[in-house]
């Protein structure tokens, strides 16, 4: 008795055929959750070819790559609400400096609530005739103080801004100068006016009469 042979129909000729079966107009989801995984590995498993089945290792492989791609999602996303706390605290943090003075590199000095412009540099040298002026935006001196012999080292300077009756008056914004010496790393003391938030959770902007400083460009505070 002759026994005709069986044909199998290949399955991935059907998976192909299905997409033809799909209206021009079908919009899919370009996300890939878990669930939509498993079902996309159940559908796999249902149409693959019985005479070349997936490999265990490969089924293993793409578990193993899901698995990993969906913890750095989550980890993603819990550092991005870890941001968001940290930012937010920065920004109380920053807020108790309001009324503060930061010091803070640049050669632009302004009043504090003292009435006074302060700062400081480095003497690169020793020099017999160390002085400094503030000078105002037309390039007049405003102050100036004669420091004379001077060591080299950390310098500290401090105007006091007072009339004649004690009080505060601020000059503006004013540019130091040293003369008869090198000097380096020239800072002063400006006081914080106000906070503002930055983008993307980044850290608060203090506000400042010379311009807007990061608490990371801060020297001291005081």
């Amino acid at each position: 008795m002759e026994i005709s042979p069986q044909v199998f129909e290949n399955p991935k000729s059907n998976i192909a055929g299905l997409g033809s079966a799909q209206p021009a107009d079908a919009i899919g989801d370009s996300t890939l959750d878990q669930d939509s995984f498993l079902r996309l590995m159940t559908t796999q498993l249902k149409f693959q070819d019985p005479f070349d089945p997936l490999d265990n290792q490969a089924m293993v492989a793409q578990l193993a790559q899901f698995s990993s791609v969906a913890g750095i999602s989550e980890m993603n996303q819990s550092l991005t609400d870890i941001a968001a706390t940290l930012g937010n605290s920065r920004l109380s943090d920053a807020k108790e400096w309001i009324g503060h003075s930061l010091l803070v590199p640049g050669n632009f000095a302004v009043v504090d609530k003292k009435g006074e412009y302060s700062g400081e540099f480095e003497l690169d040298q020793a020099t017999d005739n160390l002085s400094i002026d503030l000078l105002n935006d037309a390039g007049e001196i405003v102050m100036f103080a004669e420091l004379g012999r001077q060591e080299a080292g950390p310098i500290q300077f401090n105007f006091d801004s007072k009339n004649a009756a004690g009080e505060p008056q601020d000059l503006g914004r004013l540019r130091v100068r040293v003369n008869g010496g090198s000097a380096s790393n020239l800072a002063t003391w400006v006081p914080v006016a106000s906070v503002q938030t930055s983008e993307a959770n980044g850290p608060p902007i203090l506000v400042t009469p010379i311009g807007n400083v990061l608490p990371s460009e801060a020297l001291r505070i005081g």
